[in-house]
């Protein structure tokens, strides 16, 4: 029996085909490389890592469980494992970096690309409706967690992405979400004031804190509009047979 009969799709998203993969991989290839000729004209750059502002008070925190629910699948738990062993690596590159006053911190001008040389491994990525092993899968986590953080530090958000589906996670549910995509889809903020990111993966948990001199003023945190939900399909568990990526 066809396996899709058994588990057929569970959303109304297309059944992706290699045809809209490689659509979508050529357009992202036009966007990233216009991000990098306007980083340049920007002259946005990383920010050194220093421990001037190591003393100042933690004005805002936020923090997540790396591990949610039952493991579906043994697939499904190498993925999830996966995912924590990106937060782990991609904090290690962001813990302890000082930003000085005005000027803009990006996420992917930290991080770079992603890659198994820097030590990331496969976790799952949101793509055409569905969740797939990918290279670097789960740093959203991290970046929903900074900008909360900056959110509550009162920092000014300069860009900020929603998922296209809000059934990934309970932060896209009520608006405040943060996707990530190299290097278009980025997180980017500044402060009138200098500040310090700490981020630090525990055995259980991610956690983001922000230090400032005083948390700076910001009127009420309104959540943004959530992105439409439907049921997603993951890669690992799904069971469809007839899609491409299952050959």
């Amino acid at each position: 029996m066809n396996a899709a009969a058994v588990h057929p799709p569970l959303h109304a998203h297309p059944e992706p085909t290699r045809w809209t993969t490689l659509v979508f991989l050529a357009k992202a290839k036009v966007h990233q490389l216009r991000r990098s000729i306007k980083n340049r004209r920007d002259g946005i750059q990383p920010h050194a890592k220093s421990h001037t502002l190591a003393d100042l008070p933690v004005v805002a925190q936020w923090q997540s469980d790396l591990r949610r629910g039952e493991y579906t699948s043994p697939r499904e738990k190498e993925l999830q494992e996966g995912k924590v062993q990106n937060l782990r690596v991609a904090a290690t590159m962001l813990h302890g970096v000082e930003v000085p006053a005005g000027e803009v911190w990006s996420f992917w001008m930290h991080l770079g690309r992603i890659t198994r040389r820097k030590g990331y491994a496969e976790g799952r990525e949101l793509r055409e409706g569905c969740l797939i092993p990918q290279i670097g899968g789960g740093l959203c986590q991290l970046s929903g967690a900074i900008y909360n953080a900056a959110l509550e530090a009162g920092l000014e958000i300069v860009e900020r992405h929603a998922h296209t589906n809000s059934s990934v996670g309970s932060l896209a549910r009520i608006g405040r979400d943060a996707t990530v995509f190299w290097n278009y889809v980025d997180l980017r903020m500044r402060a009138r004031l200098p500040w310090r990111m700490e981020v630090v993966v525990t055995d259980t948990q991610l956690q983001v804190r922000i230090r400032c001199s005083e948390k700076l003023p910001r009127g009420p945190i309104e959540p943004a509009e959530p992105s439409p939900a439907t049921p997603l399909n993951s890669c690992a568990t799904c069971g469809i047979g007839s899609c491409f990526r299952s050959e």
